[in-house]
């Protein structure tokens, strides 16, 4: 093996395979990466066997094959070399691999290729996502995905594709994040539902990174997910389990709509939370005509009262919510406006933009004692 790469596109693949290395793995062939030459391009594979990516770059390859070698050592070599550098690298009879730049030169060790676990063949593709709503969706759902690692069917996001509709759908069993669009997939035969673990999810949005008119290419079979962008791809395990029923966490009742502007309210909601009790970690939210009073105590530190304009024109009404969850959904949620529907202290709120045009998102909290 024996090929030519410029140094900035070696490095923006690298960067890209980073986040799926295991950095502190028993298996020694997952801490390397899978580097193969041929024809006129460099094809890089890792894994740590429920994250797979497959990504490369052009290269001049005067001698095609394959070897495995540290990820981490690699990637540290490429990104202190100078910009621009043009990178040789070959594998020499004792199975190491010797990298040029330069004035550098270094010798690696490397692993067999052969050792390396298998990459599962994609499928037929189901369906063709657009880019930058499949990061949109994956960016307003999973903060709500539970920290939990015992609840394992809860540890990622439900993707939906039905016929005429995208769904994503993340819960911790005390907020949920639901966000849809209407529209019709091209190649969507059937309804499908898969559960995307988180990790996956971060990958993916890696992947689409700032494109604005990149394809998410969709598949599946019994154990593994597909999503093709571009020439790079990306495999996932299947999340088992079974997501709960969602629909019947999103209220129905609320009867109850406050409006109040998004920077105004998150920051009312950080000042006031400072004096929220570490362990609780819950706020007093006060509705009352034309405002919102913010408030929280402890014990061992005071208390914080902050009043925000709001547009609501009703009865007084109290009730206490995790000021991290309300932040969460303000920060995600892209509008100037947010609307709050709240039916009494004992019933989960519904929160939702203002002014997103072509999507519905919505997020449901559960109340806390006050």
């Amino acid at each position: 093996m024996k090929f030519a790469v410029t140094r900035n596109s070696l490095l923006s693949e690298l960067n890209l395979v980073q986040g799926v290395i295991e950095k502190k793995s028993t298996i020694p062939i997952l801490s390397n990466i899978l580097i193969e030459a041929s024809g006129d391009h460099l094809d890089i594979v890792a894994t740590d066997l429920d994250v797979t990516i497959r990504c490369g770059c052009p290269a001049i390859v005067t001698e095609e094959g394959a070897t495995t070698i540290s990820a981490r050592r690699i990637f540290d070599i490429v990104r202190l070399l100078p910009d621009g550098a043009d990178i040789e690298m070959s594998l020499l009879e004792n199975s190491w691999v010797e990298l040029r730049s330069g004035n550098s030169r270094y010798k690696i060790v490397a692993l067999p290729n052969d050792s390396f676990p298998s990459i599962p063949e994609a499928p037929a593709m189901k369906a063709a996502i657009p880019g930058i709503l499949m990061r949109g969706m994956i960016q307003r759902v999973a903060f709500a995905i539970t920290q939990e690692e015992s609840r394992y069917s809860l540890n990622g996001a439900l993707l939906a594709l039905l016929q005429n509709e995208i769904r994503m759908v993340a819960t911790d069993g005390h907020r949920l994040a639901l966000v849809s669009k209407e529209m019709e997939l091209p190649g969507l035969e059937s309804d499908v539902r898969a559960l995307i673990p988180r990790k996956t999810l971060g990958e993916i949005q890696k992947l689409i990174g700032d494109q604005q008119d990149v394809v998410v290419e969709f598949g599946l079979d019994e154990s593994h997910l597909f999503f093709t962008i571009g020439s790079r791809r990306l495999v996932s395990r299947v999340l088992a389990g079974q997501f709960p029923n969602y629909e019947l966490v999103i209220p129905s009742g609320n009867d109850k709509f406050i409006t109040s502007g998004a920077k105004s309210l998150i920051d009312g909601i950080k000042r006031a939370a400072i004096m929220a009790d570490d362990k609780v970690r819950t706020i007093k939210l006060s509705f009352r005509s034309g405002e919102l009073e913010l408030s929280a105590n402890s014990s061992d530190a005071g208390e914080s009262r902050e009043v925000v304009p709001v547009e609501f024109d009703g009865e007084k009404l109290e009730i206490g919510f995790n000021p991290q969850y309300l932040i969460d959904f303000i920060s995600a949620c892209g509008t100037d406006s947010i609307s709050i529907a709240v039916k009494d202290s004992d019933t989960q709120g519904l929160l939702r933009p203002i002014g997103l045009e072509g999507i519905d998102y919505r997020y449901v909290v559960m109340p806390m004692k006050i």
